[in-house]
């Protein structure tokens, strides 16, 4: 199932960076991990400044979004804007 996030999630972004879509969240070893495509893509992202899972994944969010927290049982994520917390967008 796919959720397009809400675009006043998104009020600072520039084209093509349009919208966000939340695929899945699943637990992966003790790693919480969110599926989600962008306009520039589609991959896994995880906690962290910039959402990426690892040293050389490639960026997904755009600049000034980081990935506070990722919650699997409900399926949710909470992104903050320049260090400004969001609401948790969820899969329906």
């Amino acid at each position: 199932m796919r959720i397009p996030l809400a675009l006043w999630l998104l009020p600072m972004l520039r084209p093509p960076m349009t919208g966000l879509t939340l695929t899945v969240v699943p637990l992966v070893g003790k790693q919480k991990r969110a599926v989600v495509t962008t306009p520039t893509g589609s991959g896994v992202i995880c906690m962290g400044s910039d959402g990426r899972c690892g040293e050389d994944a490639p960026v997904l969010l755009p600049r000034g979004w980081s990935v506070l927290s990722i919650d699997v049982a409900p399926g949710c994520i909470r992104l903050a804007m320049n260090d400004e917390p969001q609401d948790p967008f969820c899969i329906a």
